[in-house]
């Protein structure tokens, strides 16, 4: 991930310096993937860094992984990378577009702009669905919705990996202190009301919480019983 973090971190950071940002960038957590702040730094990274290493112990390296919500790619690239095999999917990927003026990504990674609730998988089937930062914009009366599609093609004994915002005091507190590119109102809930709703469906565990004593942000997995 080493590697990933500094070729990502430089190119979005060329790209904020020659165009700035505005709200699907900032949505992207662009800003925060470049953010000179040490602690949103960390926290951005290691959430990658923590999903990553739980696949590589629990799958074979050429699962079958469906990144949901891949916004900039980031995630996708590094697993790629890895020898996994990416479905990637997004409702925007003008982020990604731009990352790959600075970045060659691979091209085994198959990248799709779409809805998801209205797609048709067919017959496909995933070992893990990853989903970083991304339910918090789904409204909880939406939330199961998806959570009935995932798990048609989740395969039997396959992995969900969750991370997301606890929006405590401490988190809002910080994202006014992070600046004007993290104040906007793009939650419509908290990874523990997601986590939740995963309980109805999934056997769920939490991964690690970002960070001690704060609690800012939850990484979870829930596995398909």
């Amino acid at each position: 991930m080493k590697e990933t973090k500094i070729k990502f971190k430089n190119a979005i950071s060329e790209i904020l310096k020659k165009q700035g940002t505005d709200e699907v960038l900032s949505e992207a957590a662009l800003p925060a993937y470049a953010h000179k702040n040490p602690i949103i730094d960390y926290i951005f990274w290691k959430r990658l860094s923590v999903a990553k290493r739980f696949i590589i112990e629990q799958v074979m390296p050429d699962s079958k992984i469906l990144d949901f919500g891949c916004g900039t790619g980031i995630f996708s690239y590094d697993l790629a990378k890895n020898g996994f095999n990416l479905t990637s999917l997004d409702l925007d990927l003008s982020p990604l577009k731009l990352l790959k003026t600075q970045i060659q990504y691979p091209e085994s990674i198959n990248f799709i702009q779409d809805d998801f609730l209205t797609m048709n998988f067919e017959t496909q089937k995933f070992d893990v669905i990853v989903a970083l930062d991304v339910l918090e914009h789904i409204s909880l009366d939406v939330l199961p919705i998806y959570l009935e599609k995932f798990d048609l093609i989740l395969k039997p004994n396959g992995y969900f990996i969750v991370s997301g915002p606890t929006e405590n005091k401490l988190y809002k507190l910080g994202r006014k202190i992070a600046g004007n590119d993290f104040t906007g109102h793009y939650h419509e809930t908290n990874i523990s009301e997601i986590k939740a709703v995963f309980k109805n469906t999934f056997q769920v565990n939490t991964i690690c919480k970002l960070i001690w004593p704060f609690f800012l942000f939850e990484i979870f997995y829930a596995k398909k019983i």
